[in-house]
């Protein structure tokens, strides 16, 4: 449960990203670059989590490689968030959250078929244009942050056992 919780918080981060970067609630006088900061700040540390936290496969290198990637993106989630230090490490926080939410993307699909997890090719090839911040394809935001909305929704329906054994979406067969 908390992969799923993990994951619904990344997927929350990205869609009030997503909200910035297309302007939608420009000319209200709504005010949100508080906010927007904050989903930024903290986007590697939930991506980061959400991939530490996500079942894999009973594999010593895919285990350690998971945990290692998302450990250091919870790692350089909160390092940036001290002081000058953001001059210095600039973009590896970000670049790292994108890692760890590519690997969660891949898991996804190895664990249910790509048939079932449509949504995570969206994810995988909005956030493979997203390794830059602030120099983006346009769209990519808004895409991403849907992928991963459908994606985390779509985990209420599924049971919890199916996250533990890659499966192919057998439940729905039932």
């Amino acid at each position: 449960i908390s992969y799923r919780i993990a994951m619904s918080a990344s997927a929350l981060s990205l869609c009030v990203l997503a909200v910035d970067d297309i302007g939608f609630l420009e000319g209200t006088g709504a005010n949100i670059d508080q906010l927007v900061e904050q989903s930024s700040n903290a986007l590697p540390i939930l991506a980061g989590g959400t991939l530490s936290l996500c079942p894999v496969p009973r594999d010593k290198i895919v285990e350690v490689g998971t945990t290692s990637l998302g450990l250091a993106a919870i790692g350089s989630g909160f390092v940036s968030n001290v002081g000058d230090i953001e001059q210095l490490i600039g973009s590896i926080p970000w670049s790292l959250s994108i890692l760890a939410l590519i690997a969660v993307s891949i898991r996804e699909i190895y664990y249910f078929g790509v048939e079932y997890k449509q949504e995570c090719i969206i994810t995988l090839l909005t956030l493979a244009l997203m390794f830059d911040q602030n120099n983006h394809v346009p769209f990519t935001f808004p895409l991403c942050a849907l992928g991963m909305s459908i994606l985390a929704a779509g985990k209420l329906f599924e049971p919890c056992e199916e996250d533990l054994v890659p499966s192919n979406s057998e439940f729905l067969a039932k």
